[in-house]
């Protein structure tokens, strides 16, 4: 699943415990733990616990998952090079709960399973075409790391790239992710997902485009695979992720910012 060793995987399972747990009461915790166990078979349960209003979902209602292959949603593992405090493994939290609202919202067969994957090991990548990266801080990757995301790109896969946001307006992470995109493929560069367009559409209607809960309002930006005009790769300069956690903004933005989420999901799907 992307890691070196077994206990490198461990440790990242303990970390989504540990970041669940000190977002809900101790009661709730021990509550949703003890409904699962103490390892992963304990996170839909955890992340149902999370999110917010839990009480108000009828589970009865939700649509029956397709039993064909599990759709992951693996975070991308990579260097931040200015020591911000939030990197690439801030909330894990964040994912858990987008995990559980898109199986919840659609019929997708997804996992609940915390994956972690490096550009470095390009093959093992390629086994998770959906890929999601967020840090607040401006980062850099080794000369072979760019060339094996531009052929993960090249070869169908997808990253959705959210800046964390350092402080109320930053897009320091926005901007380098740009810049890198940009850099690997001079000759097609990032450019803004107009209003119109079907990522807006596709499952939620989003008539004003990308939700803004804080930062820069730059709107997204994809990078357009020539020919078809599919989005390889897009980037969201809002905060979308801090969204997901439910812990920094109202709820409705909570919820427009979950939403927004499994909207990139079905475009993916559906490319």
């Amino acid at each position: 699943m992307g890691w070196d060793t077994p206990g490198e995987l461990r440790d990242w399972k303990q970390e989504v415990l540990r970041d669940v747990k000190r977002h809900l009461g101790r009661r709730e915790f021990l509550k949703a733990l003890l409904a699962g166990s103490a390892a992963l078979a304990g996170l839909p349960a955890l992340a149902r616990a999370a999110a917010a209003p839990a009480a108000a979902w009828d589970e009865s209602r939700a649509p029956k998952p397709v039993k064909t292959g599990k759709f992951f949603f693996p975070r991308l593992m990579f260097h931040v090079k200015d020591e911000t405090g939030d990197q690439w493994n801030i909330y894990p939290v964040g994912d858990v709960i987008l995990r559980k609202r898109l199986s919840q919202l659609t019929n997708i067969n997804v996992s609940q399973d915390p994956v972690v994957v490096r550009l470095a090991d390009l093959d093992t990548m390629c086994r998770y075409p959906f890929v999601f990266a967020t840090s607040e801080g401006y980062f850099d990757l080794p000369k072979q790391e760019e060339q094996n995301l531009k052929e993960f790109l090249l070869r169908g896969g997808f990253v959705f790239a959210d800046d964390c946001v350092l402080g109320r307006d930053g897009d320091r992470f926005f901007k380098d992710y740009v810049k890198m995109i940009n850099r690997i493929f001079p000759s097609n560069e990032m450019k803004r997902v107009p209003n119109d367009h079907e990522l807006y559409h596709c499952y939620f209607d989003f008539p004003n485009g990308l939700p803004y809960l804080q930062g820069k309002n730059h709107g997204a930006y994809g990078l357009f695979e020539e020919g078809t005009g599919r989005i390889m790769t897009l980037v969201t300069p809002t905060d979308l992720h801090c969204g997901w956690t439910c812990m920094f903004f109202n709820s409705a933005l909570n919820e427009e910012a979950i939403k927004m989420g499994v909207n990139v999901i079905i475009y993916y799907l559906t490319h």
